[in-house]
């Protein structure tokens, strides 16, 4: 994993800060039930909303990350990663990634894309103790990934999804179980 600037390369992929040039790609993702697949609710974002958000800086600061996601090697976008910090002290961290393309769903971008996050996020925020992480209760491709990452089962419960009420789990990966878990220490690229 490599951070340069603006952007945070994998092996496979390039996870860059979001620009006013991938908007309308993730407008029209935001908008349809293809990219948004099973488990997620399409978000609905606005062009002017979003515009404002890129040009605020409020995908890009201390607390929230937005990322436009593509392959490295045809620079195909294929999705979005982001993550927050809610307001108010918290030392949780929230993830969230969305594969948008049905054809590139199962071939492991998405555990490559929350692994390295991961990383990123505990090797370089030192106030983070935790990261946690819904998913739909069907979800088992995600939830396989998650157990597979580290993450523990803390609950099941209804969360909403875009205002959208879904039964799902909440998944936590704490710091000590993400430097105890071999998977981030023992990894090739």
């Amino acid at each position: 994993m490599s951070l340069y600037g603006n952007k945070l390369f994998t092996s496979r992929l390039s996870l860059a800060k979001v620009t006013e040039e991938n908007l309308q790609t993730i407008i029209s993702w935001s908008t349809s039930e293809i990219a948004c697949g099973s488990y997620l609710t399409p978000e609905k974002y606005s062009i002017e909303q979003m515009r404002m958000q890129v040009k605020s800086g409020v995908f890009w600061s201390d607390k929230e990350k937005m990322f436009f996601v593509e392959t490295k090697e045809d620079e195909r976008p294929i999705g979005t990663a982001h993550f927050w910090q809610p307001t108010g002290g918290t030392d949780t961290i929230f993830m969230a990634l969305k594969v948008a393309i049905p054809e590139e769903r199962g071939k492991g971008y998405g555990t490559e894309i929350q692994k390295f996050l991961i990383m990123h996020i505990f090797d370089r925020i030192s106030t983070v103790k935790s990261i946690e992480m819904y998913t739909d209760i069907n979800n088992y491709a995600q939830q396989r990934c998650l157990t597979k990452l580290g993450f523990e089962l803390v609950e099941s419960l209804m969360y909403d999804d875009q205002q959208e009420k879904r039964t799902g789990h909440l998944y936590k990966l704490t710091t000590k179980q993400y430097h105890s878990h071999p998977i981030y220490h023992f990894h090739y690229e």
